[in-house]
Parts: structure tokens; C-alpha cells; sequence
């Protein structure tokens, strides 16, 4: 149970930070970190001795994020490349049909363009959808939605929560004040019981360390979610969702779940709010290894 951590170049060149830890003889599962966060939002699951015992775990941080390469402009974030980079990580640690476990605060943000004429548009969308465009459904061997995820950005107008409405013009902002006031009200958002001011600005350190023209490109970037919708049915899904989410108006989002892909496992946990691994690491592990360990039986 060695860890390794590792400074990766995807092919286009850019510089990926990434993590292995536990067994490398058992299923792998991949953590996928939210918007404007760092890997360290897994530490209660990579820390789980439960987990290092039965799985390979593998965390990365996406390019525009944390220690990882940075662009600043549309093309250092095409979809075809972040799917790319999630098979680097892969290949560099031999996790072979890996399960995705998705965070979803990193696809679940409208952006207002400067020049859209102040009209909202929709700027997040799924790894998932990237890595099945690119690579193909049998490249994954499940999907994990933890805290309201979108699943695909054609669907983002209908799932999103008012209170992420209300937030976008803060951290969107160009104005440093009100996006230092923007982070604080975004990363409290992101759980029903109130942080500690240590983990508030563990928090708020993704968001601002994150120059805005890569969030602003991160989140505005183009993706095709017609081959993903046409081809992903067979995959097997959990969705660990927060009852009190204020990012996703989960209901819609799980129904629409349900009805691209045949396998869906939903646990609702009661006042919890868009991040169970981290307000609820305990339950949240239990729940992905039983499940984890479930599918790879039947696979």
C-alpha cells in the first residue's frame, strides 16, 4: 500500500499532478475532484483503511486546477484533452477499467461571458462524458455521482439550484472583492453544517489559488454530449446524493440519470449537503466500497 504521488505530462505537454494509494491488486477507482478545488478534498477517502485495503485508489487534479498545469485560454480545455488526461493518469498508475468517482463542483457553474451581452450561459459539464466521447463506454467500468452532479452540460439549465443562480455574478466576478466574498459564500454553500475556519480556508484556497481565466475557460468549454446519451447505457451507476444540496436540484438530475443509463443506485443521506465524502466520509466510503465491491463481483 505504497503511495505514489507523481508529476504527469499529458500528450499536449501539460503538467498533471496525481496520487496512488492502497492495493493495486484490487478494482481501481479513480476521484475526480470540483469546481475551483484540489485533490485534498479526498483525504477522509484516501486516509479510509478500509478503502487502501480493498482498493486501488487514484486521485489527480485536473489542468486549470491546483498544482496542474494552467491555461488561459479555450483550447487548453477541449474536452478531447481532458479526457486525455484522465487516461495519463490511468496508464501512469495501471488502473485498467477504472470506476470514475465524480465530485461534481467541477462541472456545475453557469459563467456569464463578457460577450454575451450579460445573458447567462451554461458553463459545466461531466468528465464522464469527455472520457466516453474519447474513449468509449467499455473504457470505464462504472460511474460514481457524489453530491449532485450534473452528468452533461446540456442538461445543467434544468438541474441547476436557485442558490447557485444567486452565487454565479460573485464568482464570476472581475471585481477582487466580491470574488474573495464570492468564494466565501460558494465554499459555504457546499455543506449543510457550518465549516471551521480551518476548513473554510482549505477551501477557499482552490477556488482563489485558480486563475479566473482558467475557470473562466475551464467551465465555458464545449462538449458533445450526444455519444455519451446514445451509448453509456450499460453502464452501472451510484449517485450519493445530500438532501440538502444547494448546487443541484437533485430530483431532476436523478431522473435524468435513470433514464440514460439502465443501472442507477441512489443514496439519499439526510441533512447532508452537496460534498457526503467530505460532511459524511464515513457512510460515504461504506456505501462506494459495498457498491464498488458488488459490480466488480458481477463483471
Amino acid at each position: 500500500m505504497t503511495t505514489q504521488e507523481r508529476m504527469l505530462t499529458s500528450p499536449d505537454g501539460t503538467q498533471i499532478w496525481a496520487e496512488s494509494n492502497g492495493n493495486t491488486g484490487k478494482p481501481a477507482i479513480v476521484f475526480v475532484h470540483g469546481l475551483s478545488c484540489t485533490a485534498l478534498g479526498w483525504d477522509r477517502q484516501f486516509a479510509d483503511p478500509e478503502l487502501q485495503r480493498d482498493f486501488h485508489l487514484v486521485r489527480y487534479e485536473m489542468r486549470g486546477h491546483g498544482r496542474s498545469g494552467k491555461y488561459f485560454d479555450e483550447e487548453g480545455y477541449e474536452s478531447r484533452k481532458l479526457a486525455q488526461d484522465f487516461h495519463t493518469v490511468c496508464e501512469a498508475f495501471g488502473a485498467v477499467k477504472p470506476f470514475c468517482l465524480q465530485e461534481s463542483r467541477r462541472y456545475a457553474v453557469v459563467h456569464r461571458s463578457p460577450n454575451s451581452g450579460g445573458a447567462l450561459t451554461c458553463q459545466k459539464g461531466a468528465i464522464v462524458v469527455d472520457i466516453i466521447n474519447e474513449y468509449g463506454v467499455d473504457y470505464l467500468s462504472g460511474i460514481i455521482y457524489v453530491g449532485g452532479s450534473i452528468v452533461a452540460l446540456h442538461y445543467h439549465p434544468v438541474c441547476r439550484h436557485p442558490v447557485m443562480t444567486a452565487l454565479v455574478p460573485r464568482i464570476t466576478s472581475l471585481t477582487s472583492d466580491d470574488l474573495s466574498d464570492g468564494a466565501e459564500r460558494f465554499v459555504e454553500s457546499c455543506v449543510a453544517a457550518p465549516l471551521t475556519f480551518e476548513e473554510k480556508l482549505s477551501f477557499m484556497g482552490g477556488f482563489i489559488m485558480q486563475p479566473r481565466a482558467a475557470r473562466y475557460w475551464s467551465l465555458r468549454r464545449k462538449q458533445d454530449h450526444t455519444v455519451w446519451e446514445a451509448t453509456a447505457r450499460p453502464l452501472p451507476v451510484l449517485v450519493v446524493q445530500g438532501t440538502e444540496d444547494l448546487h443541484c436540484l437533485y430530483e431532476t438530475m436523478i431522473s435524468i440519470a435513470r433514464r440514460v443509463y439502465d443501472r442507477v443506485e441512489v443514496k439519499m443521506m439526510p441533512g447532508i449537503g452537496h460534498s457526503p465524502h467530505f460532511e459524511s466520509p464515513a457512510e460515504t466510503n461504506r456505501t462506494v466500497a459495498d457498491w464498488v465491491k458488488k459490480v466488480s463481483v458481477g463483471q
